[in-house]
C-alpha cells in the first residue's frame, strides 16, 4: 500500500507540477492552467494554500517511484498519482503528461507498461488526448464508474 502523505526523505522542492496540472476548486482554476500563486520561486502562498493543494501528494512523494530525484514529476515529465474513488471505492491511476513527448520516452513507456499489467490506467497527454491501457480495456470502455470525478 501507497502512503497517504510524503514518505521520509521525499519532499516537493523545486517541482510544481501539481501546481499546473490539478484543478484547484479554491482558487477557481482549471486543470492544466498554471496557478496565478505560482512565481519564479514556487508557492507564494505556500503557508496559506488551499486544503485541496495541501492534500494532494504525488506518486513520487508516496513512494510509489523510485526515490531518485529523476523520478520527480518535473524531471521525468509525468506526475503520477493513485487515489480511490469517493462513491465507488475503485483504485484508479492516472500519468499526466507535463510536456509534449514524455509518455514516449523509453523510461516512461517501461513504468506505463509494468504499471498496467494488472491495472487499468488514463494517460492525459499535454495536448489534451486522454487514453486509457491495462487489461480488459476496449475503445468504447471508460476508467470511470458512475458518480467518481477523476478530472
Amino acid at each position: 500500500p501507497l502512503a497517504e502523505g510524503p514518505v521520509p526523505g521525499r519532499e516537493c522542492g523545486s517541482c510544481t507540477a501539481c501546481c499546473v496540472v490539478l484543478p484547484i476548486q479554491e482558487l477557481h482554476k482549471p486543470a492544466r492552467w498554471s496557478c496565478d500563486h505560482l512565481g519564479r520561486q514556487g508557492c507564494q502562498i505556500y503557508s496559506a494554500r488551499p486544503s485541496s493543494c495541501r492534500a494532494f501528494h504525488c506518486l513520487w512523494l508516496r513512494g510509489g517511484l523510485p526515490p531518485d530525484l529523476d523520478w520527480r514529476p518535473d524531471r521525468l515529465g509525468v506526475m503520477w498519482d493513485c487515489f480511490r474513488g469517493l462513491q465507488s471505492g475503485r483504485e484508479y491511476w492516472l500519468a499526466c503528461e507535463l510536456w509534449t513527448g514524455a509518455l514516449e520516452s523509453p523510461v516512461v513507456r517501461d513504468l506505463v507498461e509494468r504499471f498496467s499489467r494488472d491495472r487499468r490506467m488514463e494517460l492525459q497527454y499535454r495536448d489534451g488526448r486522454r487514453c486509457i491501457v491495462g487489461p480488459d480495456v476496449t475503445a468504447d470502455r471508460s476508467p470511470r464508474d458512475a458518480g467518481d470525478d477523476i478530472s
